[in-house]
């Protein structure tokens, strides 16, 4: 029996060979048959691809379907890459796992985290959601580290990045968590910012592991 993960897994092989250019000539009747490991005739029956003699295409309502199942495959990379700072073995079996189960409103919830990334951890190109226009369009602000943030600039905590154990504890004692409103204060020769009544004082390279979803005003001129 046919599921829907296996139309997506074809999918997306079929995404990076006829989108990506990655040989696109080896998209034959016989090559999807044998290869694939699921019946050719799934996917035209649900209007996902057709075929002119032996070559293969993408329907639009296919060309659709890919680029969502590719999307969110590579967010659940970065996901597992730049936060959960899983290998690179199980980060890949981690995102084919993920990007199966995750929803329209999570995967945005996802992207806005990441800070719309263009491209996944092996350099290929993450096809832009709605969300990642919108944001262009408003010129929202990224989740960017405090190190890079300017005095005056204000936030949420998004995540905090370090692999050092002792750094996550230091910065978790502080009362540094995701979701705090967060204030840059100073930027040399110390690092300087506020916690809801709290001031602190870090070093740069602890700075570097604070992740902030920033606002796009500033409370300082």
């Amino acid at each position: 029996m046919i599921d829907e993960e296996q139309v997506e897994e074809a999918l997306e092989k079929l995404w990076v060979c006829l989108e990506e250019k990655s040989n696109p000539d080896k998209i034959t009747v016989e090559y999807m048959d044998k290869d694939q490991g699921i019946p050719l005739k799934i996917l035209i029956q649900k209007g996902l691809i057709q075929k002119s003699g032996k070559k293969i295409n993408f329907t639009t309502k296919g060309r659709n379907a890919a680029k969502l199942t590719i999307r969110r495959h590579r967010l659940s990379e970065r996901l597992f890459n730049d936060i959960i700072d899983t290998g690179t073995a199980d980060m890949e079996k981690a995102a084919c796992q993920l990007e199966h189960v995750i929803k329209k409103d999570i995967e945005e919830k996802i992207c806005q985290l990441l800070g719309h990334p263009e491209t996944c951890p092996h350099g290929r190109q993450i096809p832009p959601g709605k969300c990642c226009l919108e944001a262009k369009r408003t010129r929202e602000k990224f989740v960017v580290s405090l190190r890079n943030m300017k005095k005056g600039e204000k936030g949420v905590i998004a995540y905090l990045k370090t692999g050092d154990s002792k750094k996550l504890k230091k910065l978790m004692a502080m009362g540094i968590l995701p979701g705090n409103a967060i204030v840059l204060d100073r930027i040399f020769p110390s690092v300087v910012f506020s916690v809801d009544y709290s001031q602190y004082a870090i070093d740069s390279d602890i700075a570097e592991a604070i992740f902030v979803r920033k606002f796009q005003e500033r409370i300082y001129k």
